[in-house]
């Protein structure tokens, strides 16, 4: 019995002992926390107390907001002392970036399967995950616009989803239906942006012109990201130059007519690709204009560069000088001025300007040449012009006895076709032939009428006195006090109510140039003047002045 009682003792002893020499194992904090994009998080593990035994533990992750496998890789690893370490342990914890801006997350350690040691107060501790986004790089948007004369052009680059840490990308300009330089300057580079920032841009420089022509484009790239940041949908973008000038000429293909002695402007070739639609030419589209395709009528264009179009018996004849973009919205249509110009608006939104065109310059130049004046020329308004006195210039004697040339050198002749041909009447022969005004009340006045050959066909066309400037004399006559509804008749003649009264008004078939000596050291002052009775009909006349330097003479008609 009493040997029982000490081997108890003993036992009781030996414990007693063993406990007091276990030591201690436990986190060295009950929280740690760690960055997304930084892994991994360390974790560290004391051994306080008694070392003298080996000893080891059982560490286990479990998810509270966090989840494995998405936010960090789950953890199951055991720790181990050697007899008299006392060193601490750590554990890497891998943290995984899923890219989703979020909240901070959390996840639990916990110590168990304890071995040679006792399991301290700090058994569990809590990992917080803090959200790291570098964030997503794209342009703001795909398509961006800017006005041929704005200078720059903006292009926005958006970071979204995160603005953690410092992001880069490059951008590029490559060209498309723009070309670098002739319509903006190539530029490529890199964005930064820096912790926060959310918003880049970079400026393409647009070169401005006077080219009418159609919008234009260039292309935008993003590439190799930097920093850790993603790249979203949007890499690629277009920036659409918004052309502001509205007049084509320029930029069509012309024909330039050629004939001895004749000089004449070039003139739109109608059968290029429309700057619309590359697949359909322009004349394709002039042909598309109701008044010709629904009465099966067609314009067709000469070698010459001038366009017909034969209506019955009657063949309308157009010289096309120039185009002008107009809205998307204008309905196509011929129209026919008073004056026999008139413009062409097709269904591209292509306006086509014409002046009305002679048929047979040859022919008049054949009877001019035999009056000595075989040079005429074709203005842009569509006149005729010859010169009075085509030898050598003529000297004077000015008034300090220098020789000077004599202003009426200058002097020409000026004439407009009638916009259309018809057939000559019975007993014609061709050539030109001089008519007696048909307005009675300008006895001393006269027209001209052309007959010419074609296809077998004798026709003839008129030709009278016309303003050198329509518009100028139109805007001069509005000028005038009591002036309105100014009108171009027929035969040279042009109207304009005064006061309510209609009166009537000639151009001379006589145009000058203004003598310099009248506004030596002065500017030329133009517009329409009133000066006395030029033609010697006893009433008052006018005299206009053009900006070109031309005037000419305007005869009043006197009312029955």
């Amino acid at each position: 019995m009493l040997h029982l009682l000490r081997q108890i003792c003993f036992f009781l002893l030996l414990s007693v002992c063993l406990s007091v020499q276990a030591g201690v194992l436990e986190f060295t904090s009950t929280t740690f926390s760690g960055v997304e994009a930084t892994s991994p998080m360390t974790i560290t593990v004391k051994r306080t107390g008694a070392v003298t035994a080996a000893a080891s533990v059982v560490v286990k992750s479990a998810d509270i907001t966090a989840s494995a496998g998405a936010d960090y890789t789950a953890l199951t690893t055991t720790l181990a002392w050697a007899a008299g370490d006392a060193t601490d342990k750590t554990i890497s914890l891998t943290l995984l970036d899923d890219r989703i801006s979020e909240a901070s997350e959390t996840l639990k350690l916990t110590l168990s399967e304890v071995t040679g040691d006792t399991i301290g107060a700090s058994a569990q501790t809590t990992l917080t995950i803090a959200d790291f986004e570098q964030g997503t790089l794209q342009f703001s948007a795909t398509d961006y616009q800017a006005n041929e004369d704005g200078g720059t052009a903006t292009i926005t680059v958006q970071r979204s989803g995160g603005s953690n840490g410092t992001a880069t990308i490059n951008y590029a300009t490559t060209s498309k239906t723009a070309t670098a330089p002739d319509y903006y300057l190539a530029k490529t580079g890199t964005l930064t942006f820096a912790e926060g920032v959310t918003s880049q841009t970079f400026a393409v420089t647009i070169v401005n012109n006077t080219l009418g022509e159609l919008d234009r484009t260039v292309g935008l790239t993003l590439s190799t990201p930097g920093g850790g940041a993603l790249v979203g949908e949007r890499l690629s973008a277009t920036l659409t130059i918004i052309n502001d000038d509205a007049d084509f000429t320029a930029g069509l293909t012309k024909i330039t007519p050629t004939l001895t002695g004749v000089t004449q402007p070039a003139l739109i070739n109608l059968s290029q690709p429309s700057p619309f639609n590359s697949k359909s030419s322009l004349l394709q589209a002039v042909n598309r204009v109701p008044e010709l395709s629904i009465t099966a009528l067609s314009a067709l264009q000469s070698a010459t560069g001038m366009v017909s179009i034969a209506v019955g018996d009657a063949t309308y004849h157009l010289h096309p000088y120039s185009g002008l973009k107009v809205s998307a919205s204008t309905k196509p249509a011929i129209y026919v001025n008073q004056d026999s110009s008139g413009r062409i608006i097709t269904d591209e939104g292509l306006q086509v300007v014409f002046q009305p065109a002679l048929a047979a310059v040859d022919v008049l130049q054949t009877q001019l040449t035999a009056m000595k004046l075989p040079k005429l020329t074709v203005t842009d308004q569509g006149n005729i012009t010859v010169q009075r006195n085509q030898g050598p210039p003529q000297l004077d004697v000015d008034s300090t006895g220098k020789l000077v040339i004599n202003n009426s050198f200058y002097d020409r002749f000026n004439l407009r076709p009638l916009i259309v041909s018809t057939l000559a009447t019975p007993g014609s022969k061709v050539g030109v032939h001089m008519h007696a005004h048909p307005n009675t009340r300008l006895p001393n006045e006269v027209y001209l009428r052309l007959v010419y050959s074609s296809e077998n066909q004798l026709r003839q066309q008129l030709l009278t006195s016309a303003p050198i400037i329509t518009e100028e004399l139109t805007a001069a006559l509005l000028a005038m006090t009591g002036v309105t509804k100014v009108r171009l008749e027929e035969f040279g003649v042009t109207s304009f109510t005064f006061y309510g009264r209609q009166l009537y008004v000639y151009a001379d078939m006589i145009v000058r140039r203004v003598n310099p000596a009248t506004y030596a050291g002065s500017t030329l002052k133009t517009g329409l003047f009133g000066v006395s009775d030029l033609n010697g009909d006893g009433s008052g006349d006018f005299r206009m002045v053009y900006s070109n330097g031309d005037e000419q003479d305007f005869f009043y008609i006197a009312p029955k």
